[in-house]
Parts: C-alpha cells; structure tokens; sequence
C-alpha cells in the first residue's frame, strides 16, 4: 500500500505546507509517522512516498524538506501546473522535474513515480499522447505509477480521467493501447 502523507508540502494550502510549518518541524512530524506507525504499531505494508508539488527546479529544492534515506522508500511529484493547468504548458519543466525524481529513485535504490497530475475536465483532445506520454517517453523517465487526480460525480467539470463521449476519449484509448503504458490487464503474474 502507498501511503504519501503530507504530500504538496512546498505549497501553502494545506497544514503541513512550507507557508505553514518550518522544514525542520515537516521533517518531525514526518519521521514521527513513520517511526510511529512503522516501529511501535508493527505497521510493514506502507510503502512511505515523498511527493512534493512542482515548486523545484533542482535536486537541492527537491530534497529541501526531506526526511532521509531511511524514512522513505518512494520518492515522486505532483504536478498540474507545468502539464496545461489554467491553459498554461511548460512540458520542458515537467520533464526536467520528472527527471530529477527519476534520477534520484534510481541513485539511492527508490521507486519513482509521477504521484499525481492531470488536466480538469481534460478539455485537450490529444492530452493523453500528445502531453502525458510524450513527457514521459522523452527520457525514458523510471516511473513505477501514473496518477491522475479523481473524477467528481457531484461536479460536471471536476474530472481528470475521460468517459464515454468526452473529448479526449479517442485520444485516452490511444494513450491505453501504446506500447509504453501498462494498465492492470497487462500486469501477468506479478507475485510469482
């Protein structure tokens, strides 16, 4: 099970958020969690992610508030902003963030992920290829997962994952029959 507590902590709008708390009281809390959940509740299934939002440009920014090697054992990024949020797309800075994480999981023995991204209401018909793996494929990043956010019932515009009819439908079968993505179907005996 992954568990990502106090992620987006570089942002402001939660508690635990860089505008909120100090790195030195994040990174206590943070091993306070852990060490709580994993040392006195026997807690072993988690597998504890670190996943800021997109405010770094560099490792150094990346590893700002972060607990150490032992405290973590995934490492990703959430990220809206540079993949088309507010019609605004900045593809090079999500790839270099990407490639950050990436590079770091792969020097210190961590998985990787893209924790969190997406595009609401997804009003880009070739999002899918022509945004999400077109980044990804660029560096042949090391990603154990992709997320996208969740789809709203209560809310006919709150909805990051496509359905029948909407506008970027083709474009998500496409982005599902590549080569490159792997989707549940796809994953053949795993625990053997």
């Amino acid at each position: 099970m992954i568990f990502r507590p106090f992620h987006e902590f570089d942002g402001d709008w939660f508690w635990w958020g860089k505008g909120h708390t100090s790195k030195e009281d994040f990174i206590a809390v943070w091993r306070f969690t852990v060490s709580y959940l994993r040392d006195q509740l026997g807690v072993h299934n988690f597998i504890y992610a670190f996943s800021p939002d997109n405010k770094f440009t560099s490792e150094y920014e990346f590893l700002e508030r972060y607990p150490g090697n032992e405290w973590v054992d995934m490492v990703g990024m959430d990220n809206y902003g540079d993949f088309g949020r507010d019609g605004k797309y900045n593809l090079e800075a999500g790839l270099k963030k990407l490639k950050i994480v990436s590079e770091y999981a792969q020097k210190h023995g961590k998985l990787a992920a893209f924790t969190e991204t997406g595009l609401e209401s997804i009003p880009n018909p070739t999002w899918w290829t022509e945004t999400l793996l077109k980044t990804l494929k660029a560096e042949k990043l090391q990603l154990a997962y992709v997320l996208v956010w969740r789809n709203d019932t209560k809310s006919p515009t709150h909805f990051y994952a496509p359905f029948h009819g909407q506008v970027s439908e083709a474009d998500f079968v496409k982005f599902y029959h590549d080569p490159y993505t792997l989707f549940e179907k796809d994953l053949k005996e795993v625990y053997k």
